[in-house]
């Protein structure tokens, strides 16, 4: 039995690789402009957080 591939738009494949590049962008931008604002205190223990 075959295995039928999918067909796969390269240019919608495209757009949306440059969309969620774009919203990446947007949260960094957003989540520096959060630590800037916050205490070390605060964006530190939030950070340690994450990565534990």
């Amino acid at each position: 039995m075959k295995t039928k591939i999918p067909k796969i738009d390269l240019k919608e494949l495209n757009r949306l690789k440059e969309e969620n590049f774009k919203e990446r962008l947007e949260f960094i931008d957003k989540y520096a402009a959060w630590v800037k604002k916050q205490p070390n205190k605060k964006w530190s223990s939030q950070q340690a957080k994450l990565i534990d």
